[in-house]
């Protein structure tokens, strides 16, 4: 009894460590993408070291993920036996009933280290970010959207991952309207010392944030040639947006050297081969340089920048689908329905503040960056081919759709590209309802394996070793390729998974081509892929025609030789008539 009886006292003792809560405020986006703040609690109750999330609003895998993740980091940090049950409690979240995403995983890996040390927490700070396993604070979403909601809660300090040169000017209008302090931090060592001992985090100039210009193995990107193009005008669009930032000062010094470096790092990757991951970049780069110009400027016009991207958009002439073009065409339709959404769901209103304008701004350069890449893809794609019907698809669009609804997406980003697959097939875009479906359900599926950490990414090399057949297949494959190279098993898993996706979508869509080709308009020669010549030469019409005349003059002898077996061997039965004329048809 006596050993039992120890063991009672020592789990009493390791129990009555186990009390007390800390409540913190965490920016999140809710509603109309608006930033707001939730008043997240973490408690410690006597147990067994497991975590609990509360049921109330309910959490994505992503944010249960980000969770535990936080408390295992947390505990390593104060070295302790995880002794303890942690309770997490996402209360007075307005507006919506459902969180996910880790942007909370600094704040919450803070909250749970302080309560383990029975150390108080300063108030008038809001935190954001990301936590890795190294513990490094990592990039989150509507960054800008949280900043303001942070500020309008009268926070002093806001506390996020070190951001490029384009978000910090953007926070920089919320400090100058607020009088909020950013910080930015590398680590939650960083955070936890400012906010639980009030020691300064060091802030490092921007062009200290610089990528590295990478050394890859060459890519052998010989099934995607015709790519080529398409990436380098992307890159050029950069360099040219970049030579639009005029003017001296510190800040477009900055944004010169910044971007100027980013400029010779995306031509490395195209160089090696990486066509689409320069591309992406550069588009990315684009997007951010023409924000940061009418920023420096203060010369931003929303309406104007609004009709820009929809005269560009209504001056791209669709081709006519056939079995070559098709996936470029679709690639095409894709990123006009994107740039569509983006232009739609602007909000101009006569009176902006000019942060708001700004974000605004950035948006609508999205609708126009696609519209470039757009009217690439079209002008990439080859000539002639047999001409399909799209109406072939809609069963297949209509399937994706169902399946991807049936996953009950919660992800804001999924959902809003759930419903443009949506508005795609009613529109009749067949294919390209068809590879937004693909790309819901690959990366929800990809969300789903997130949960299950390192394990999930186990046969990641493998995946991104796999031949693929459909171009966009190849393209995406690529860049799942140069994002396992850059040790980001998460993205390459991501990435791969949508390009197996997309070659089974496509290679079903091409089995739906065949019966519409041979039966439809009877041009189709049945066999996918083959060039058909847009119009017949002179001397293969001559050439046709003397077959034509050749075969009618056999036709005509076989007639008669067979009329005249017939007049003379009437005594011989039906049966070598009938012979005669299967022997006829093989002709």
């Amino acid at each position: 009894m006596r050993p039992l009886l120890l063991l009672l006292v020592i789990s009493c003792v390791a129990f009555a460590e186990c009390t007390g809560s800390i409540s913190q405020y965490v920016p999140a986006i809710v509603g109309d993408n608006s930033g707001s703040l939730v008043n997240v609690t973490v408690g410690l109750v006597p147990g067994y070291g497991q975590t609990y999330v509360s049921v109330w609003p309910r959490t994505g895998l992503m944010a249960q993920a980000s969770v535990q993740d936080a408390v295992a980091y947390a505990y390593g940090m104060a070295d302790k036996e995880r002794d303890c049950d942690v309770l997490v409690d996402f209360g007075g979240q307005p507006d919506t009933s459902y969180i996910e995403g880790p942007s909370a995983g600094a704040a919450l890996t803070v909250m749970t280290y302080a309560l383990l040390e029975g150390e108080a927490m300063r108030t008038d700070a809001v935190i954001t970010g990301a936590v890795d396993a190294s513990g490094a604070v990592g990039p989150v979403g509507g960054l800008y959207e949280k900043a303001r909601g942070a500020a309008s809660m009268g926070a002093s300090y806001f506390i996020t991952p070190v951001e490029n040169v384009y978000e910090m000017l953007l926070l920089k209008e919320i400090e100058g309207r607020y009088g909020m302090k950013v910080l930015q931090a590398r680590s939650v060592e960083e955070v936890a010392g400012f906010m639980l001992d009030n020691k300064s985090i060091e802030q490092e100039p921007l062009a200290a944030a610089k990528r590295e210009i990478p050394d890859v193995e060459p890519y052998d990107y010989s099934g995607i040639t015709a790519f080529a193009p398409v990436a380098a005008a992307m890159v050029d669009l950069e360099r040219s947006a970049l030579a639009g930032v005029d003017g001296g000062g510190d800040e477009a010094d900055i944004v010169r050297d910044f971007y100027g470096n980013e400029a010779q790092r995306q031509q490395k990757i195209l160089d090696s081969g990486y066509l689409f991951s320069a591309a992406n970049e550069a588009f990315l780069n684009y997007i951010d340089i023409s924000t940061i110009e009418v920023i420096l400027k203060d010369d931003v016009d929303l309406p104007r920048k609004k009709g820009e991207a929809g005269i560009c958009l209504s001056g791209i002439k669709r081709p006519a689908l056939s079995d070559r073009n098709f996936e470029w065409v679709v690639g095409s339709d894709l990123r006009m329905a994107w740039a569509q959404d983006k232009i739609d769901n602007a909000k101009i209103e006569d009176k902006m503040l000019k942060d708001e304008s700004y974000s605004e701004y950035n948006g609508l350069m999205y609708a126009d960056a696609w519209c470039h890449v757009a009217k690439g893809l079209v002008g990439a794609a080859p000539s002639g081919g047999t001409p399909i019907n799209e109406s072939a698809w809609e069963p297949i669009a209509k399937a994706g759709i169902d399946e991807a609804r049936a996953l009950d997406i919660t992800d804001s980003e999924l959902a809003s590209r759930l419903n443009i697959a949506q508005d795609a097939y009613t529109k009749g875009y067949y294919g390209a309802a068809t590879y937004e479906a693909v790309y819901v359900i690959t990366n929800h599926e990809s969300d789903m394996a997130e949960n299950l950490g390192d394990a999930a990414y186990e046969n990641v090399s493998v995946l991104v070793m796999e031949d693929r057949d459909s171009l966009w297949g190849r393209i995406y494959q690529s860049h799942a390729a140069f994002l396992y190279s850059q040790n980001n098993s998460a993205g390459a898993y991501r990435t791969a998974l949508f390009a197996k996706g997309l070659d089974e979508a496509t290679a079903e869509m091409v089995r739906a081509m065949e019966p519409a080709m041979d039966g439809g308009n009877g041009t189709g020669n049945g066999d996918i892929g083959q060039p058909v010549a847009e119009e017949t030469q002179d001397g293969d019409i001559f050439a046709l025609g003397g077959i034509a005349l050749i075969s009618t003059l056999l036709f005509i002898v076989v007639v008669i030789v067979l009329t005249r077996r017939s007049h003379g061997n009437n005594g011989q039965g039906p049966g070598k008539a009938h012979g005669a004329k299967q022997k006829k048809g093989r002709v």
